[in-house]
């Protein structure tokens, strides 16, 4: 059976410079050697320097007179993904204690 879905729907994929491909097989290399904690500490420093550099931008274009409104997730929301995360782990805990396998 064909599904529903339209596919002009689907995502597609982002076509990126080549040397921003190089750069993402750099990072996937690296995050292949991390542990758990690491990857989650990684990710939490990616985060606060988007933070900062969306309040610059946000500061960049308040001098110029445009007023932009950001999607920031709130504490909330964040708590829900922590959650929601937390509980895939736990799973993976579960299955991976035997093994104690990387996470990639």
């Amino acid at each position: 059976m064909k599904p529903l879905m339209d596919p002009s729907c689907e995502p597609k994929e982002l076509e990126l410079p080549l040397e921003f491909k190089f750069a993402m097989r750099k990072a996937e290399l690296r995050a292949s050697e991390m542990t758990w904690e690491q990857l989650h500490q990684s990710l939490l420093n990616l985060y606060q320097q988007r933070l900062i550099e969306i309040t610059a931008i946000k500061d960049i274009m308040e001098e110029e007179g445009v007023n932009i409104e950001f999607d920031i997730p709130t504490e909330l929301e964040l708590e829900e993904l922590s959650f929601i995360c937390g509980d895939d782990k736990e799973e993976d805990d579960e299955e991976n204690d035997e093994d104690n396998l990387q996470p990639f």
